[in-house]
């Protein structure tokens, strides 16, 4: 497959992970090879059963085929360091050439204030729901992935990030400039951290190079359609 310019060959045990990145099959010649074994499988499903168990929700045994598009996700997202690229959780919106990421904890409404996008502002659409890759070069470009949330709302296109935004519930809407120090915990929360400490490294040197390069937000929204007007009158107003 091909996701933010890097071509990766996939050796499976099953083919959920062929029909997942369906749009994004590629036969060009791979930059890096990913594979997969039973123990990644389990390892998936422990996770799933730590955050059951940590949020206090019931433990969905998942199939190992979805537990292996997730395994395999989790190793691309560490090779990418290398190509200058990271997974950062959140939903991305764009008009036309610009593009926006919203990242909040889950629950907080990212989809749905992407959603008011896509009914309020015309010419948006989503370039990923909930896992896409950003590279950090001489600009800031955000990837579809077909890793899109249970919604699956991806596209298969790279555009230039223009901003990322701090969602959070409010009764009024009001968005506003965020410092990148003050910002920085949530940036990292919200990224893929590998326990591998040299990678890790990398990722916080990604974050501050994008810091440098483009503008974060805090928007606090009442989930209405007024919110995501508010929300592109300032970020569009603000593009470089």
């Amino acid at each position: 497959m091909r996701l933010a310019d890097v071509n990766i060959a996939v050796n499976s045990i099953y083919e959920n992970v062929y029909r997942l990145c369906s749009d994004y099959i590629t036969d060009r010649k791979p930059d890096l090879s990913i594979s997969t074994y039973a123990e990644d499988i389990a390892y998936e499903r422990e996770i799933n059963k730590c955050e059951a168990d940590a949020e206090g929700i019931p433990i969905i045994n998942y199939p190992d085929g979805y537990l292996e598009t997730l395994a395999i996700y989790r190793k691309i997202a560490a090779q990418m360091l290398k190509f200058d690229t990271f997974l950062m959780h959140g939903a991305v919106v764009a008009v036309k050439n610009k593009a926006w990421l919203f990242t909040a904890p889950s629950g907080t409404g990212k989809t749905t204030h992407i959603r008011l996008w896509l009914e309020n502002i015309e010419g948006s659409y989503v370039v990923n729901g909930d896992k896409p890759l950003i590279h950090v070069g001489e600009k800031v470009t955000v990837y579809g992935t077909p890793w899109a949330g249970k919604e699956g709302m991806q596209k298969n296109v790279g555009i230039e990030l223009a901003g990322i935004v701090f969602l959070e519930r409010g009764i009024k809407n009001h968005i506003k400039r965020e410092s990148f120090s003050k910002s920085l915990p949530t940036l990292v929360q919200q990224s893929y951290r590998s326990v591998n400490k040299a990678d890790l490294e990398k990722t916080l040197n990604l974050l501050g190079r994008l810091g440098i390069k483009i503008p974060l937000y805090r928007l606090s929204c009442n989930m209405d359609k007024e919110a995501a007007l508010t929300a592109y009158e300032v970020l569009s107003h603000d593009i470089i």
